[in-house]
């Protein structure tokens, strides 16, 4: 990916040339293709390079014109569309995307927003009306962070770049980590630092003199509908809508590859491009294979898909690999404690993509989402008074999935009928944690207290909580729930610096809207779920991974690699260091000693987030209360 950074004086006191200098340095990791910068006497804005697509050739960032100067990190998708409608734009073999965002503002103005599909985080100054217009996309694949101050606005694809700013306070902020120790991430813009904020996706941001104006601009519409005539017209619709996703994700000039689990998701994109690629380009597949985690090994659901034809295969062992990974990475890359369990596989599916001259890979993130498991119909179909096809349908489930409709209609009916309130009140009367301490039993109580956690968390296990009729509204919660962007983020750094970039085409918002509209019969029929990906691809997908009934959980690989940091943990629970302030050292050194005998989900997490917090804080984070 590329990195932008955008440097305004609200004020007039002139800007520092050399520390706008420091704060393009700070991300020339991301610029191997070079990078150019544009100042004027109150704006200054750089662009590191990283030349992806065939256009990316005759790209020139900052773009400027006698009216715009315009840089981004971006990958617009619905050229066709746009290039038929802005009569600025006629060569699309030698226009790069940063023309394409140019000639939609210059139509447009902030509204350009509107019209563009894809993955973005932009910066355009408006030399007329003296403006800086700030967007990042829908799903927030493109990060994008800020700082203000009466005196001025600073924007950057990452927080180091801002950091670099002497005004810019360094203290920590405790309310975020306490969020991330509880894998709570509902605030979609605070960031691990106080004085910087991430502008959520699907916003803008308008700064002049005097003001900034923060605006959502896409959403997602629970009530729209979309009614075919039939179910095979169901199924055409979204195979031509996936087809479209995937293939305008292989617009690149280096080798493509796809992250190949095994599941649904992943197997349906690598399919798909290799459908659409043509013969004589390789399809790279990445897999990871877990030979200590028999639980968490989908080898043969992999190779299912790895014979098909043109199809190049690489597989990561990872049974000596520690929870961090490239531990040296995470101290020099990372400006933010990882949060994803399985960071070490992320960091050495990147390296070996970068290895094997692969400059795009596919990912099926946003799948389970995007797609929808469709079992919000089961309440409703309670609730509606549809009974016999509430029995029906358990009666199918529990063929496919082996189970009793019984527990079937008490794990996905009943349980979402409780209200949260007498969740909670069982779990206590059972001896249960509840609150922020059901997430994070390594807490320190002064900690929840300071910040007041216990007011701010929503506990997922709370069933009800989220209860409504409507099925549309639980999968559209999923879809723009805080921590798929957080997912993103953390994506974006995981792959900075390495030359490769990651493409989501489950990320593309023509798709998801319409998933979220059809019925959700649709998701769930005759027993299984996401149905409609199971029979729009039935053609493409091999029958193992068609008639997979649920994907294999990654919990046993990721508890091996976690104590095969044992050095680290038996560090951390004789000394919490920097991390003292947060947790409580007599229950970090339970939780290591239970997860030493028995591990659980619960404790697993709770380690590695305080290890990650503690390698943190040591390196790049600055606590300063």
């Amino acid at each position: 990916m590329s990195g932008i950074v955008a440097l305004f004086d609200r004020e007039g006191a002139g800007l520092d040339s050399a520390v706008f200098a420091a704060m393009h340095d700070r991300l020339d990791h991301r610029g191997a293709d070079g990078s150019d910068q544009w100042t004027d006497d109150r704006i200054a804005i750089g662009h590191q390079h990283l030349d992806i697509t065939p256009q990316a050739a005759y790209d020139d960032q900052p773009c400027v014109t006698d009216e715009l100067v315009v840089a981004g990190d971006v990958r617009i998708d619905n050229r066709p569309e746009l290039f038929d409608a802005l009569p600025a734009l006629n060569d699309s073999a030698r226009t790069p995307d940063s023309q394409v965002v140019t000639a939609a503002y210059r139509e447009w103005g902030t509204d350009c927003v509107d019209h563009l599909v894809g993955a973005y985080a932009f910066v355009v100054w408006d030399r007329t009306e003296r403006t800086l217009f700030c967007a990042r996309d829908p799903l927030g694949v493109r990060p994008l962070y800020y700082y203000q101050s009466p005196g001025l606005v600073a924007v950057a694809s990452e927080k180091k770049a801002l950091l670099a700013l002497p005004s810019v306070p360094q203290t920590v902020d405790d309310r975020r980590v306490g969020s991330f120790l509880v894998d709570s991430y509902e605030n979609r813009s605070r960031s691990f630092f106080e004085a910087i904020r991430r502008l959520p996706p699907a916003h803008t941001m308008t700064v002049e003199e005097g003001s900034v104006d923060r605006r959502r601009y896409w959403d997602l519409d629970p009530n729209r509908t979309v009614s075919l005539a039939s179910d095979a017209a169901y199924e055409r619709r979204f195979r031509a809508l996936f087809e479209r996703a995937v293939s305008s994700r292989l617009r690149a000039d280096e080798p493509v590859g796809a992250d190949l689990s095994g599941g649904i998701d992943s197997s349906s994109i690598t399919v798909m491009a290799r459908d659409c690629l043509e013969d004589s380009q390789p399809l790279h597949t990445f897999s990871h294979l877990f030979d200590d985690a028999p639980s968490s090994d989908e080898r043969e659901f992999i190779e299912a898909v790895t014979d098909i034809d043109g199809i190049e295969p690489h597989y990561l062992h990872h049974g000596d690999a520690g929870i961090f990974g490239d531990e040296d990475r995470l101290r020099t890359v990372f400006d933010q404690p990882p949060h994803n369990t399985m960071h070490f596989a992320e960091c050495a599916r990147a390296r070996r993509a970068r290895e094997e001259g692969v400059g795009v890979v596919l990912s099926g993130a946003l799948g389970d989402s995007t797609i929808g498991y469709g079992l919000g119909l089961l309440p409703e179909l309670l609730w509606t008074g549809r009974w016999r096809h509430l029995y029906g349908e358990l009666q199918a489930m529990g063929e496919v999935l082996d189970a009793s409709p019984n527990y079937l209609f008490v794990q996905y009916v009943l349980s979402e009928l409780v209200p949260p309130r007498l969740s909670r009140w069982r779990r206590r009367f059972d001896g249960d944690p509840i609150g922020p301490m059901a997430a994070n039993p390594t807490l320190s109580p002064s900690f929840v207290d300071r910040i007041a956690l216990a007011d701010r968390y929503t506990d997922p296990d709370a069933r009800g909580a989220t209860f409504t009729p409507r099925s549309r509204r639980r999968q559209r919660r999923s879809i723009i729930t805080g921590k798929n962007a957080v997912n993103f983020e953390a994506l974006d750094l995981t792959f900075a610096g390495t030359g490769v970039t990651p493409r989501y085409p489950f990320a593309d918002t023509r798709l998801i809207e319409f998933s979220l509209a059809i019925p959700p019969t649709q998701q769930l029929r005759d027993g299984w779920t996401r149905s409609i990906g199971r029979r729009a691809l039935s053609d493409l997908l091999p029958e193992e991974v068609q008639r997979r009934p649920w994907k294999t959980f990654q919990s046993e690989a990721f508890w091996n690699a976690l104590a095969r940091s044992d050095d680290c943990l038996d560090s951390l629970a004789a000394d919490l260091g920097s991390v003292g302030r947060y947790l409580d050292a007599d229950a970090v050194g339970a939780a290591y000693e239970r997860f030493r005998e028995t591990p659980s989900p619960r404790d697993a997490r709770a380690l590695w987030r305080a290890l990650s917090l503690s390698v943190w804080l040591e390196t790049t984070g600055r606590n300063r209360p």
